[in-house]
Order: C-alpha cells, then structure tokens, then sequence
C-alpha cells in the first residue's frame, strides 16, 4: 500500500529571488504522514529552508489558485495564464503515475508573515500509486522557464519506460530536452549561470530533514542524487526572443 500526492509551487521576481513550496501526503502500508515545506533563496540570503509537519489544507481553484500554510506563515495565489495540462505517465501493475501541471505560468504572490514576494510562477500536483522505489527510471530531468510572454515546461524519463513531454503556452509539443536547454517545435530555450538551490542525496537533503519520514522508506529511494538549480534562460520563438528565469532539476536513480 503506497500513495504519494505532493504539490509544488514557485514564484521569481524579476530580480531572482525565489520561494518554492511544497505540500505532500505520504502513505506507506498502515504509516501516514503529512509535511509542507519553504525553500527560499536570494543573492543576499542564499538558500533558507523550513518545514512543518502540521496539517494545513490543499491548494485550492481553478482559474485562481490559492493556498494556505498557517504554521509557516504563508500564503499564496496564482493566477493562471496558460491552461494546465494533466498525463498519466506510468500505468502498470505496481501502481500509476500522474502528472498535472495546473498553473504552467501564472502571476503569483507569495506572502510570508512579514513581506511579499510577486512575480511569474508555476504550480504542479504529483500522484503515485506506485512507489518510487520501483519506477523504471534511471534520470528524472524536469524544468520550467518563464518569460513574460511564454512559458516552457519539460519533463523527461530516462531509463526502461523512457518519456518526454514538453509544453509551450501550456500544449503539448514535440520537444528535445539536452544539457543546454530544450528545443521544442518553434522554440528553443537556452539555459545560463546556473544557481544551485539543492543538491545532494535525497536521504541527506529532503528525507532527514523530515522526522520519520526515514523509516517509512527504503533505502534505494534515500540513494536517489538531487541536483536543482535556478538559472537565467533565453525563450526564442520564430524571431522573437525573451527572457526570463528556469528552475529545473535532474533527479538519478542509484544503480
């Protein structure tokens, strides 16, 4: 018995700074858990973390997305400017993953107990039946660029059940993900001075800083190498370019 429902949301100001949230529900056999969790960077301050592991309610809307974390003191709303996109990118015996990308760009605001934070973000809900441990992957590359005039966002499996999908405005095209960017049917998106937000082992960056969350999983998804980075990027289409912020990551899976 295995279910995980995490939802991730990011806002960057035009001036870099950045607060990615996260809230997920994990159940393994008869343990539950629940967490939620800030990671916040600027070129003054770095990277600043804090988590939480009392109940606060899920994001919320359509069009307009709301959400609470009263123990983080935190609240946030997007604002959609591209319609979502939702794939069911795993369907199998031991369980299914489905990706939902909800808010592909929108105009957000972020406020903490004593500022804001607005800019363009992104907003996604993960759902697995299937435990991690037992995906047919061997790299995870993920990623979103925003513009003030488009949005990309990629996701790639690499391994035994290889998928790509890449979105443009929100739809579905036909893309190539590599180490420079992504380029997609009538766009290119070209990646530069990458920041690292994260970066490490899954058991030593995301697992541990979670009290309990260590015991209810094994040791092959605690071995699972992290690396995210916040980086400028250059969306051209046709002859148009523009640019704008990416927040992406590559995920390997321990042999």
């Amino acid at each position: 018995m295995f279910s995980l429902r995490k939802w991730y949301l990011d806002c960057i100001a035009s001036s870099g700074e950045l607060c990615i949230a996260y809230r997920a529900e994990l159940r393994v056999g008869g343990a539950e858990i629940s967490f939620a969790s800030l990671l916040r960077f600027d070129e003054q301050g770095g990277v600043r973390t804090r988590w939480t592991l009392r109940s606060c309610p899920e994001p919320s809307g359509n069009d307009v997305l709301t959400w609470e974390a009263p123990a983080l003191g935190f609240a946030a709303r997007f604002a959609s400017r591209d319609p979502g996109h939702s794939a069911t990118l795993l369907d199998g015996a031991d369980g299914a993953v489905r990706w939902t990308c909800s808010h592909p760009r929108a105009d957000v605001e972020m406020r903490f107990a004593d500022e804001v934070l607005g800019g363009v973000g992104y907003a996604e809900v993960l759902e697995l039946t299937v435990p991690p441990w037992k995906l047919p992957i061997d790299e995870l590359r993920w990623g979103r660029l925003l513009t003030p005039s488009h949005g990309l966002v990629w996701i790639e499996w690499r391994g035994a059940h290889p998928q790509r999908l890449v979105l443009l405005d929100g739809r579905a095209v036909a893309g190539e993900i590599d180490e420079q960017g992504v380029r997609a049917v009538g766009a290119r998106a070209l990646l530069r001075d990458p920041v690292v937000l994260r970066s490490g082992r899954i058991g030593e960056t995301v697992v541990s800083a979670v009290p309990g969350l260590e015991q209810l999983v094994p040791g092959r998804i605690l071995g699972l190498a992290e690396t995210k980075w916040r980086s400028r990027g250059a969306l051209r289409i046709g002859l148009a370019e523009e640019e704008g912020w990416a927040i992406h990551e590559l995920v390997r899976w321990p042999r």
